[in-house]
């Protein structure tokens, strides 16, 4: 006899089948959207500049303090310069600081003024799309101007705060200095440290061509203000989560842009305005890590920079978050670097 042993199956109910398909596709549909996020978090410098590029610079200031007919507050580069020296300040919401930053600047410019006939100069102060009244507090400077002997201020709204980076590519574009100086709102760098950059540069635009066309490359048209003799006190006095980070991101910039500069997020850099135009007219990251793409916007234009000490006295009020700051600069100087390497973004031809 043989016995035959049989095996019931229970049916599977096929409401539990439905909510395992319905599952799945939220799985599923949840893991496309994750992708697409992350995607979105890497590529938004280049959506960002994408979308800031189809409309000029003019449609996207909301005011300014001086008389500009359309068409003429980009300053072309072949144009000669007006004054010796813009200063751009880029701010946003910075009623408090700026006011105190605008009278020093102001007072040391006059002075060099006073001491040199041929010295003239213009500060060009971007609000970046503030919500307080820090537009208020820099037209209450460019009030003075009847005052001024030897200079102006003058005040750029944008429309929307656009970023740090595109409030100093709108003042730069707008300057008509021979030399172009981009200093923070926050004064934590002294105006007066600007003759130490000054010396540093290289020689005129006219000399550094005729250099050029003897075969000597590399002139020193940039001068970055530079924290790095302050480091060892820096990490004394900083907690050390800070300083982690400050390592950690100088560690970055070495192994992705490389170079011999040390500080290169100090908000004190002097330009020639021939290379300075070039650089701002080519850059496409707005936000904190613009500049690292003016380094490597020089080393393509073969802009020699120079690292030189300033004085430099931590100012409270910092706009920036180190973790979320750290995050997003990683990306973008990863970003740049490939969109480069890969042609897709290029130095812009003078206009």
């Amino acid at each position: 006899m043989h016995w035959h042993t049989h095996r019931s199956h229970a049916a599977v109910p096929a409401q539990y089948c439905d909510g395992m398909e319905t599952l799945t596709l939220i799985l599923g549909s949840g893991s496309t959207i994750a992708i697409l996020l992350i995607i979105g978090f890497f590529l938004k410098p280049y959506l960002d500049w994408c979308w800031n590029s189809k409309d000029s610079l003019e449609s996207q200031v909301a005011r300014t303090s001086f008389q500009c007919s359309p068409g003429e507050l980009v300053v072309p580069a072949w144009k000669a310069p007006e004054v010796m020296l813009s200063v751009i300040v880029p701010a946003y919401n910075e009623e408090y600081r700026l006011p105190q930053m605008l009278d020093e600047t102001v007072t040391y410019l006059e002075s060099r003024g006073d001491a040199a006939a041929t010295f003239t100069y213009e500060v060009i102060v971007v609000d970046d799309g503030s919500s307080d009244n820090t537009y208020v507090a820099a037209m209450s400077s460019a009030s003075r101007e009847p005052a001024l002997r030897h200079g102006d201020v003058r005040v750029i709204q944008l429309a929307a705060n656009g970023g740090k980076g595109f409030a100093v590519r709108a003042g730069m574009l707008a300057a008509r200095g021979q030399l172009l100086l981009m200093a923070d709102g926050d004064g934590a760098t002294s105006i007066r440290d600007l003759e130490r950059l000054e010396r540093s540069l290289g020689p005129s635009e006219a000399t550094a061509s005729a250099a050029a066309a003897r075969g000597v490359q590399q002139q020193v048209q940039i001068a970055f203000g530079s924290r790095h003799h302050l480091k060892e006190e820096a990490l004394t006095k900083r907690a050390w989560h800070r300083n982690l980070l400050m390592l950690g991101f100088h560690f970055a910039v070495w192994c992705l842009v490389g170079g011999t500069i040390n500080d290169t997020q100090c908000g004190f850099k002097l330009f020639r305005a021939h290379v300075g135009k070039q650089i701002f007219a080519s850059l496409h990251l707005y936000r904190w890590a613009f500049d690292i793409e003016v380094m490597i916007l020089a080393r393509l234009l073969g802009a020699g920079i120079a690292e030189v000490p300033v004085t430099w006295v931590e100012m409270p009020g910092s706009k920036l978050n180190l973790l979320t700051g750290a995050i997003t600069m990683l990306r973008d100087m990863a970003l740049v670097q490939a969109l480069y390497a890969w042609g897709i973004w290029q130095p812009a031809a003078m206009s």
